[in-house]
């Protein structure tokens, strides 16, 4: 297993922004210090809390400063850009990582963000998907070539700057529907399941759950004719994580946090993604319940690692969790849970230098 970050971002509106640039751009860097795998930065347009509108002015700083690790657009909502210039600026982002990027890619995210952009709610699926040909095409072809969609039309035309991969990789997220999962496996697209996708849904349930996203991951790869378990090893499942000494310390250090972070995303109208089941009320969407029905990742690294077993056994495996990047508490204390993580939760899923029988002797003997 890797690891990595998703930073959606989200700093409080009544915080210092331009420092909140500069934080993260500070995480990054200590998370390749760390030994994660990846960082990915969102993009958002309203909402007054997820303050960066365009993450590849991020991801662009972040490379000048680290070395390693791979960077991703998490995602750039496609239906409010020209395909072109996208395709366009990401191969050039490419170049300026040295072959680092993913290009992460979705509908829009946030309803607010079609409105001010005047998208059309029933054009964003499709719109995306165009726009995801567009982005082949021409990163595919170096002559010059036309193309004419339901959305889209250009005549003769190739981007000058090629990408700095011989292919750049594809990422692609769902929220409503496991369309994206499907064309995931299908095309070899990277899968990313968002932060509060339930593991698995109970009764009747409209949004899907990560079991269901597997199935059509599955599915896709198997129409496809390619194996389901090498698809799998690209699947970026984000989860709430944090790690102190003890479950009850954690729950302390981070409940003003999670009050001020979820009283937003409730007030935006995405309780309905956290249910498990369509008969929950709103208000029972509490942090008690969250850290049970998501599951999230919180609590010692002891807790934690068998928290990240469980998702494992419950999905029928991933390649990737993302830790999703948030402003609970103060720096020192977030350090301090990632430092935490890094040295006693990832040597259970990855190659960190660590004997296993080592550690198979301290579990048995704690």
């Amino acid at each position: 297993m890797k690891f990595g970050f998703f930073a959606m971002p989200e700093h409080y509106p009544w915080e210092n922004w331009t420092l909140s640039f500069d934080r993260d751009i500070d995480r990054i860097v200590y998370a390749e210090k760390m030994g994660f795998d990846e960082f990915w930065i969102g993009e958002h347009h309203t909402g007054d809390y997820e303050n960066v509108p365009v993450p590849e002015y991020m991801i662009a700083k972040a490379s000048a400063l680290t070395h390693r690790i791979r960077l991703g657009t998490g995602v750039v909502s496609m239906p409010i850009h020209d395909p072109f210039q996208v395709a366009e600026r990401l191969a050039f982002l490419d170049q300026l990582t040295h072959g680092r990027l993913i290009a992460g890619i979705g509908a829009i995210g946030m309803p607010a963000d079609g409105v001010l952009y005047e998208v059309d709610p029933k054009e964003t699926r499709g719109r995306m998907r165009e726009g995801i040909e567009v982005l082949e095409k021409y990163w595919n072809n170096e002559e010059p070539i036309s193309h004419e969609g339901l959305f889209y039309k250009y005549n003769e035309r190739s981007i000058q700057v090629r990408p700095y991969q011989e292919k750049l990789p594809i990422a692609v997220a769902g929220v409503t529907s496991v369309n994206s999962y499907q064309l995931a496996g299908e095309r070899g697209y990277y899968p990313i399941s968002i932060f509060h996708t339930a593991v698995h849904a109970e009764g009747e349930k409209t949004i899907p759950s990560l079991k269901d996203q597997a199935a059509a991951l599955d599915q896709g790869a198997i129409n496809a004719g390619r194996d389901p378990k090498e698809v799998r090893k690209e699947w970026r499942i984000i989860r709430e994580v944090y790690v102190a000494e003890s479950r009850e310390q954690a729950i302390e250090d981070i409940r003003q946090g999670v009050r001020d972070s979820y009283d937003y995303l409730l007030d935006a109208g995405f309780a309905a993604y956290m249910k498990t089941n369509d008969f929950l009320k709103d208000e029972d969407v509490t942090m008690e319940y969250m850290m049970e029905a998501m599951p999230w990742i919180i609590g010692s690294p002891e807790d934690c690692i068998e928290q990240i077993k469980r998702i494992e056994k419950e999905t029928g495996g991933f390649g990737y969790l993302f830790i999703n990047n948030r402003d609970w508490g103060t720096d020192d204390k977030w350090y301090r849970s990632i430092e935490l993580f890094a040295r006693k939760v990832m040597p259970a899923f990855k190659n960190t230098g660590v004997r296993k029988a080592s550690q198979r002797r301290r579990s048995v003997n704690a």
